[in-house]
């Protein structure tokens, strides 16, 4: 037995070893490729690390943030670097929504700089965008819009939308073509609110539309419509059947294809506004993306698909141009929000990324009183130097250009939709 736990040990150790010594080498040059970054009172980004993402970004067609969800800094970042980006010719922000409500929201802070218009729809719609009912998202819609000089169409909706019915089935009943489909509609808006009420008393958002609700009355839907192809009605019946059959395959413990599923949607709905916005030579237009942190990775996604930052790369490309992608997340120690989908409210939790094995090297390369730009650019050509690294760990050196630690980072806050 003693021999046994002996002969375990010493492989273990050998096993370990090498990824351990990898790693403390690729902490070496994080810190040789390390830049702080800061913010002015006003929000302006400053040091080297705020120049390092401005000049590439600028350079690059696509600038794409792949984010830690829920920290309070980040959207804050993202509208900073998007003003800084707009005379190098960014156009638009895609986010992390539904192409209708990115649309709505955008026509109301063209019309309301200020947000008041765009809370005041969101309470209407309770619970609200998904995310952007956190203030601090609520404000880089703000930010992106003003800066854009106001225009219709600067923000892109390229997800699905888990909350679609609260207010694209309103919607739908407004463009009507007939009273018999504006009574399937009312019939299906009463049917949704009951399982909204229903999730919330019994606090199970299986109960959702967009998640539980029946498959039928979609189809219901189309055939009082009738809706031409590409048309409103159309877009909005697409939407929420696409979202309940990904979110289906999500409660059916098929997650690699609900992942996939939205991955293709969200490819579409980007090649969608591409080809819309394109100049008469077929340029696609500058574009910041902000997303979660696996949508952004260019190649295998964290998630095992092809997403957006593989699409946007490959774009860029063949356009002989570049895309440029970071992965920033909160500081070690810290808390970001998480949604309480009981309740429908956020709740702070400690940041997600400082806990995995594979982000120890660049918490450990961060500055602990700064935000730190790493610049994972210099670094690729000596991967095969370093030896055994985890695959997850990879996937990000190989799929993003920078990595940014934000020490000191804060939880973001619920606008006040109740």
């Amino acid at each position: 037995m003693l021999a046994r736990t002996f002969v375990s040990s010493v492989l273990t150790v050998a096993l370990v070893t090498p990824v351990a010594q990898a790693q403390d080498s690729l902490v070496v040059w994080l810190k040789a490729n390390a830049h702080t970054m800061s913010a002015t009172a006003d929000g302006t980004l400053t040091g080297a690390g705020a120049e390092l993402l401005t000049r590439a970004g600028g350079e690059a067609h696509f600038f794409l943030i792949g984010e830690e969800h829920g920290v309070a800094e980040i959207p804050r970042i993202a509208g900073a670097l998007y003003k800084a980006l707009i005379p190098a010719g960014y156009r638009h922000l895609a986010v992390e929504i539904g192409d209708a409500l990115a649309e709505e929201a955008n026509r109301l802070l063209a019309r309301d700089p200020s947000g008041g218009t765009l809370l005041a729809f969101q309470k209407q719609h309770w619970p609200g965008l998904p995310f952007f009912s956190r203030r601090e998202e609520a404000d880089l819609l703000a930010t992106a819009v003003a800066a854009s000089g106001g225009r219709r169409d600067v923000l892109w909706g390229l997800d699905y939308d888990i909350l679609a019915d609260r207010y694209a089935l309103r919607r739908l009943r407004e463009i009507a073509p007939s009273a018999r489909a504006r009574q399937v509609a009312d019939s299906v808006i009463a049917l949704a609110d009951s399982g909204l009420a229903q999730a919330m008393a019994q606090k199970n958002p299986g109960l959702l539309m967009m998640f539980g609700g029946p498959a039928g009355v979609y189809a219901e839907l189309r055939k009082a419509y009738s809706p031409r192809a590409g048309s409103e009605a159309d877009r909005i019946l697409s939407l929420m059947e696409t979202t309940r059959a990904i979110n289906q395959l999500f409660v059916a413990r098929r997650g690699l294809e609900s992942n996939d599923e939205r991955a293709r949607w969200n490819k579409q709905r980007f090649m969608t506004y591409l080809r819309a916005a394109s100049d008469r030579n077929g340029v696609p237009p500058k574009v910041m993306l902000k997303f979660g942190a696996s949508h952004m990775v260019r190649g295998r996604s964290l998630t095992n698909v092809f997403d957006l930052g593989t699409l946007a790369s490959e774009i860029a490309d063949v356009h002989s141009s570049r895309s440029f992608g970071i992965f920033i997340v909160g500081g070690a120690g810290t808390r970001h929000a998480v949604t309480d989908p009981t309740v429908m409210r956020s709740v702070p939790a400690p940041v997600d990324f400082a806990r995995a094995a594979w982000a120890r090297p660049f918490f450990e390369a961060a500055d602990s009183t700064a935000w730190t730009v790493f610049d994972l650019r210099p670094i690729r050509s000596r991967i095969p130097r370093l030896g055994p690294l985890d695959d997850s760990l990879m996937r990000v050196l190989y799929g993003f250009d920078a990595f940014v630690v934000l020490s000191g980072s804060t939880p973001q806050t619920d606008l006040p939709l109740k």
